[in-house]
């Protein structure tokens, strides 16, 4: 018997790739441990091989390279054996692939738990304020509303007498000029252009906003007009609306503004014939 049937066992007797390692190893007299020390292949994959428990190991690329390594650490041809060694573990069915080594999370790469819940509350009070700003904007007669509520109501004795209301013949248009809107009792005023808005506010008596010349189409929107002043140059404008009434969307282009003092009823005037308050109090 030669030396390497003594190695790989009688002619005509099949071992396995590693049983003849193991008998190569042997012979030599080495131990796994310096086999793995050598090779620097993991001491349980030596041991695998040598046991032929092919469900352990890697894929049979990375395998047959531990054969060819180990074969030539004993002075063996390592190509036929890495061959031999695939043909084994293909003939049982085994087609493994190579685990991905297991890395855990980076802590510095996961954002705390904390950050996570402080960015989830700025969401919700982001949606939360741009629903009320949607609310408020899509309904501004409720803001007017809550605005001349709010405001102080002067007493009834404070009130000046009501001016007599002019007569036809008083009633003459002056030539156009800026357009001002003031306010005789604390009043919600929003004045806009072509969807910008130009002033939003509450009025006190004595303050006034002057629509920009260079305005297109003003349109303002009053609480309440009886208590709103419009004034296009020297010509005083009557009331645009019911005096407790919200007023939307009212022109303030001077013309527009303008016919409405040519469209102003004349004041009512008593019959010639009716009695004065002195003489009825007189009974005659």
């Amino acid at each position: 018997m030669s030396g390497e049937d003594e190695i790989f066992g009688e002619a005509g007797t099949v071992q396995r790739v590693g049983e003849r390692l193991r008998a190569a190893r042997e012979a030599q007299g080495l131990t796994l441990d310096e086999i793995a020390a050598s090779t620097r292949i993991p001491r349980r994959h030596l041991q695998t091989i040598e046991e032929g428990r092919y469900d352990d190991l890697p894929a049979p690329t990375y395998s047959a390279g531990f054969i060819k390594s180990w074969a030539r650490h004993l002075g063996l041809n390592g190509q036929p054996l890495a061959d031999e060694f695939r043909a084994e573990m293909g003939s049982i069915a085994v087609e493994r692939t190579q685990p991905l080594p297991y890395e855990p999370a980076d802590p510095r790469r996961t954002p705390p738990v904390g950050l996570a819940l402080l960015a989830l509350l700025v969401a919700v009070v982001l949606l939360v304020g741009y629903l009320y700003w949607r609310g408020t904007t899509e309904q501004p007669s409720s803001i007017a509303a809550t605005a001349s509520d709010q405001a102080a109501a002067p007493k009834p004795a404070a009130q000046a007498p009501a001016a007599p209301a002019p007569s036809a013949t008083t009633i003459t248009p002056q030539p156009a000029g800026p357009v001002v809107v003031g306010a005789s009792q604390d009043v919600w005023i929003k004045v806009s252009d072509q969807g910008k808005t130009l002033f939003m506010n509450v009025l006190h008596p004595g303050d006034h906003f002057q629509v920009p010349a260079d305005a297109v189409a003003p349109l303002m929107t009053t609480g309440r007009p009886g208590n709103t002043t419009i004034m296009v140059g020297q010509t005083p404008i009557p009331p645009v609306g019911d005096p407790d009434r919200i007023a939307k969307d009212v022109s303030l282009k001077s013309a527009d503004l303008l016919a409405r003092v040519s469209a102003a009823p004349p004041a009512a005037q008593p019959p010639a014939n009716a009695a004065t308050p002195v003489e009825n109090s007189a009974g005659t």
